[in-house]
C-alpha cells in the first residue's frame, strides 16, 4: 500500500473565527515597501474598521493606495483577536 501526502505551503492557514468584509480603503500605513502595518476601510455597511496585519496579506501597500485613490473596493479576511481586528488577506 502506498500512501501520499501533499502539502500546501503557499495556501494561507484558515481559521475556524475567520470573517471578511468588503469595502473602501480609506488609509493605508505600510510596514516597509513590501508589506502593510495596518489600514482603515469603510465597509458597505458604512461602519470603519481599522486592520492591522502580521505577514504579507496579498497586497503590497501601494497596491492598497491604488485601490484608495482609484475607489475600487477590496475583501478583507481577517480575525477578531481580542478586539483587534488581524488581516489575513486581501483581494480585489
Amino acid at each position: 500500500m502506498l500512501l501520499l501526502i501533499a502539502c500546501d505551503t503557499d495556501a494561507a492557514p484558515t481559521y475556524d473565527n475567520q470573517l471578511e468584509i468588503r469595502g473602501m480603503v480609506l488609509e493605508v500605513n505600510a510596514r516597509d515597501i513590501s508589506q502593510i502595518e495596518s489600514f482603515r476601510l469603510s465597509g458597505e455597511d458604512g461602519s470603519e474598521y481599522i486592520f492591522t496585519t502580521k505577514d504579507f496579506i496579498g497586497f503590497s501597500p501601494s497596491h492598497l493606495v491604488e485601490h484608495q485613490v482609484q475607489g475600487h473596493s477590496v475583501l478583507v479576511k481577517y480575525i477578531n483577536d481580542h478586539g483587534i481586528l488581524v488581516a489575513l488577506e486581501l483581494t480585489d
